[in-house]
């Protein structure tokens, strides 16, 4: 073509592009919605959750924190908690308590846990890993293979925890079970009425025979509360943006 040569570009011509990347661009808007719809739990479970820092109180006295923090890892979601109490009395510590855990979930399934406790100078321990469809379970009280998903208590997995009247779940302190029985006992205000949450009762036995008797509370399946006896005292867990006690 000469440089004297007339160009022409009609309008249709510019019009084509743009109607062809709107028609793609609405195509993957239908997939994309489309497998949200059909494949829910795979989009979700690796949804990082919002982080958990409690306040915990014994018989109404601050004594130690509950902190949960998450991430995603390599399309893991991964959970590391820690947990540290402290009971006092006339300046002198009668009880001390240490619980870190690092967990790894994959398809809302647990594939990897470690934990260790120091409970008033007892130390505890508790690893889980997934080998093939297997799960290894290694701690103080257990050394054996189970072949189908395990449920820790870690208490923010609402899906895994909350299912039906009954719950087999595995203790992270040393790899123990308690069978907790469940029951939904409504939803309620709480936090002097400034948040609705769904509250739910857990009964067991530990391993050693005592008693497990938690109330726990969820706000869209988020952990918000809980409240349990231990030796005689109330211990209570309050979320920090809700402790009146942080204001």
């Amino acid at each position: 073509m000469g440089k004297d040569d007339n160009i022409i570009i009609s309008r249709q011509d510019i019009y084509l592009p743009t109607k062809l990347s709107k028609k793609i661009l609405k195509t993957f808007l239908n997939l994309f919605f489309l497998s949200f719809l059909i494949f829910p739990s795979l989009l979700l479970s690796t949804t990082v959750p919002e982080n958990l820092h409690f306040n915990v109180y014994r018989n109404n006295s601050k004594i130690g924190f509950h902190n949960l923090s998450f991430s995603n890892v390599d399309g893991q979601i991964e959970s590391k908690i820690e947990i540290k109490f402290e009971v006092t009395f006339l300046g002198f510590v009668i009880y001390d308590y240490f619980h870190n855990n690092h967990e790894k979930w994959k398809d809302n399934s647990l594939v990897f846990m470690e934990a260790n406790t120091n409970k008033n100078g007892d130390l505890l321990n508790c690893k889980v890993s997934k080998e093939y469809d297997s799960f290894k379970i290694l701690g103080t009280k257990s050394d054996l293979i189970l072949n189908k998903k395990i449920t820790p208590t870690t208490y923010w997995k609402f899906n895994e925890l909350i299912k039906g009247q009954k719950q087999k779940v595995l203790n992270t302190q040393d790899c123990s079970f308690i069978n907790f029985e469940i029951e939904f006992l409504g939803n309620e205000m709480i936090y002097n009425n400034l948040l609705k949450a769904s509250h739910y009762k857990l009964k067991g036995k530990e391993i050693s025979g005592d008693d497990v008797n938690i109330d726990i509370w969820y706000k869209d399946k988020r952990w918000v509360k809980m409240i349990f006896l231990k030796d005689g005292s109330k211990i209570e867990y309050f979320l920090k943006e809700y402790d009146k006690n942080e204001k």
